[in-house]
């Protein structure tokens, strides 16, 4: 009766072909993460300038609309219509030239070594994360060395 006997067979076990696999998927996941976030962060920084753009035109045409006039600074579209926006991130550049034209506003997004500092912090932590790939696959290495030898000393 054979067929109900169990034996085993040895195999071959490798870390680096079974732990190395996994570690590089983590890693690109890991990549794939940090780089969906910094486009969702340039989206976002698009999104908010476009909404300001939105904001300044219609209070402009509003006060016109209202008043029969242009509003005469930024600080008045500010205190009589409430415009809010992250100063840090915009420079809003209003130029009047006269009661009846429209005022020339021009919107510069700040920071701009924002999105270097961003990309090279990426680059660290890849820089990082692929070291401790290296230190760890060494780390493996001597490992296997140290049971390899330890197994020919018992032999």
């Amino acid at each position: 009766m054979a067929r109900f006997s169990y034996t085993t067979t040895k195999r071959g076990y490798s870390l680096t072909k079974s732990i190395l696999p996994s570690l590089l998927l983590f890693g690109m996941v890991v990549v794939l993460f940090i780089v969906g976030t910094g486009s969702l962060s340039k989206g976002s920084t698009k999104r908010q300038k476009d909404s300001l753009i939105d904001a300044l035109s219609r209070d402009i045409v509003y006060c016109y609309a209202t008043t029969g006039h242009y509003p005469e600074s930024l600080e008045a579209i500010r205190r009589d219509y409430g415009l809010y926006y992250n100063e840090e991130l915009f420079y809003v550049d209003y130029q009047v030239r006269a009661q009846n034209i429209i005022p020339d506003v021009t919107i510069i997004e700040l920071s701009p070594e924002e999105d270097s500092s961003a990309f090279s912090n990426v680059n660290d932590g890849l820089f990082g994360f692929y070291e401790s790939i290296l230190g760890l696959k060494d780390k493996m290495k001597s490992n296997f060395y140290e049971k390899v030898n330890i197994k020919k000393q018992k032999n």
